[in-house]
């Protein structure tokens, strides 16, 4: 388990080091979470590396303090709904650019079981300008091993009309890099998801 938990890290590390500008000198990435979420409190998972068919997903953060969150994530798992209530812990990923000072660029997630590692790890790599899409490197730890994969995520405001355009072009250049991202993506959104959500 600690083999494939570092191996994960490394990911999530490796992802925001090819995610920064080449040429560009290290400097403080431009990701607030806590700020994103307050904009943006109902986010879709629009496409994905991750395995197997989950789709709809939605995030809706109900409670957001400067160092923490609430929010109900549902989806569908083939027919079926479901939703889970879930806490987050905002920190600061240790790898890559760091946000500015007083900010965070990740979420440490976990439901009400009491288990080692946290349900999952988000590391926030890109926000767009306007706070409407980003993308997420995510560290899943809930099936026991963890699982690692790409969402592009774009707020229930922007899904019908802008679909995250910035963020999408991110996502392309972030799998052409990262040569390990072999997996193909998936589209996890489409516009019935609205109406099996509700």
């Amino acid at each position: 388990m600690a083999d494939v938990r570092i191996s994960s890290m490394l990911f999530a590390f490796l992802l925001t080091a090819v995610s920064a500008d080449d040429n560009d000198v290290v400097q403080n990435s431009t990701v607030d979470v806590v700020k994103f979420l307050q904009q943006s409190p109902k986010l879709w998972v629009y496409n994905t590396t991750e395995p197997g068919n989950i789709k709809c997903r939605l995030d809706f953060y109900t409670t957001i303090t400067d160092n923490q969150t609430s929010f109900s994530r549902s989806y569908l798992n083939s027919t079926r709904k479901e939703e889970k209530k879930l806490t987050g812990k905002f920190f600061v990923y240790e790898g890559g650019n760091k946000p500015a000072p007083g900010k965070y660029d990740a979420i440490e997630i976990k439901d009400d079981t009491t288990t080692e590692y946290p349900l999952s790890e988000e590391v926030f790599e890109f926000q767009s300008d306007d706070e409407t899409c980003a993308i997420v490197a995510v560290l899943d730890n809930s099936s026991g091993i963890t699982k690692t994969w790409l969402d592009l995520r774009v707020s229930s405001t922007a899904i019908e009309s802008q679909k995250g355009k910035k963020c999408a072009e991110r996502f392309e250049e972030i799998l052409k890099i990262y040569h390990e991202r072999d997996r193909k993506w998936r589209i996890s959104y489409d516009s019935d998801c609205k109406t099996e959500q509700s």
